[in-house]
């Protein structure tokens, strides 16, 4: 819930298409967990006694987000972020550290008996397909529109920023606050 709270706010600031792209299909990922839920009705360990509330266990909420954000976040790294401004080593660790952290993260759901093996697998797999699907949808579907979105009038109104031709984010917007802060006369006078 703190990564989702985190993205959703990190797109209201940012206004960035893929960003808001991003927390909408954590969201979409989120809703598809709860309705398979709902139709599988699958009972969670009945050995944990803290789970007194009629929630069901099948797919694993933990399992299917973590997974979404490993196979969006992988395909990320291998297909938008250039070669040319990261490293090979980071762009191969990267994906690594986030599949290990996923697997910690679904390892505690079933060491603390919230989930049975079978869960955390089927939670995992739907993330690792919806999220693969829309990174797909984003980044071949959505993409190509993001200039006319960007200039549209209410682009413009919202602010909206398109940085799929920026090969390193972080350096543009590092430089670009450097030159802002040299030039006092630039700045707001309050």
């Amino acid at each position: 819930m703190i990564i989702a709270f985190s993205v959703l706010c990190l797109a209201f600031i940012k206004r960035d298409l893929h960003s808001i792209l991003y927390a909408i299909g954590m969201l979409s990922n989120e809703v598809l967990c709860k309705v398979a839920k709902k139709l599988i009705k699958a009972p969670r360990p009945p050995t944990h006694p803290s789970l007194l509330v009629s929630s069901h266990g099948m797919p694993s909420n933990h399992a299917q987000f973590m997974f979404f954000m490993t196979a969006y976040f992988a395909l990320f790294v291998r297909y938008r972020l250039s070669p040319r401004h990261y490293s090979s080593t980071f762009r191969f660790l990267a994906p690594i550290f986030m599949f290990v952290f996923s697997t910690i993260v679904c390892y505690t759901r079933i060491y603390l008996e919230f989930h049975y093996m079978g869960q955390i697998f089927m939670g995992a797999l739907v993330g690792i397909i919806f999220g693969s699907f829309w990174f797909f949808l984003v980044h071949v579907i959505c993409t190509p529109w993001f200039p006319w979105i960007v200039n549209s009038k209410i682009g413009t109104q919202l602010m909206l920023q398109d940085f799929t031709n920026v090969p390193n984010v972080f350096t543009v917007e590092y430089n670009t606050m450097r030159q802002y802060n040299r030039n006092p006369n630039k700045r707001h006078k309050k």
